[in-house]
């Protein structure tokens, strides 16, 4: 008697159940925690970094407000004047802990020629912000002096 075949009484192949979408595996839940982490570190790097250079922009709209008031009273020694003041403002907060409020005459211009990365303080133009722009004669060319001055706003490196 050759009798009925064991494998025969046994159900069909059946496959298991589709693997869901939810919930993921561990691996994503720590993928997805370290991408958070990293947009929230760029996030605050990047508030940090305009907080920080948003005194630029403060600075060069007030290079141009003063060239706009140069042009209603013509007065190139007050805007030589404003132009070393707007510079000066700018590299104390740039640079609290260095001396800077001490500078003037050419030890200043050296500074911003440095800082700013322009030997043009240091020569004819830029010398409007030495002791030059106290003497009566001075011819300060107040085109090339702004372009001085926005160039530092722009380039130094604090």
């Amino acid at each position: 008697m050759q009798g009925t075949n064991p494998l025969d009484q046994l159900r069909g192949n059946h496959l298991p159940e589709a693997i869901g979408l939810w919930p993921p595996a561990p691996g994503w839940w720590i993928l997805a925690a370290l991408v958070l982490v990293l947009l929230i570190a760029a996030g605050f790097w990047l508030i940090r970094r305009w907080r920080k250079n948003r005194y630029r922009k403060q600075g060069l709209q007030r290079a141009d407000a003063l060239l706009q008031d140069y042009q209603q009273h013509k007065n190139a020694r007050q805007f030589t004047h404003d132009c070393n003041r707007l510079l000066k403002q700018l590299a104390l907060h740039a640079y609290p802990d260095e001396d800077i409020a001490r500078l003037h005459g050419k030890a200043w211009q050296q500074f911003l020629a440095d800082t700013g990365k322009n030997p043009g303080f240091t020569q004819r133009n830029g010398q409007a912000l030495g002791e030059s722009r106290f003497s009566p004669d001075n011819t300060t060319n107040v085109t090339a002096l702004h372009q001085l001055t926005r160039s530092w706003i722009k380039r130094h490196h604090a």
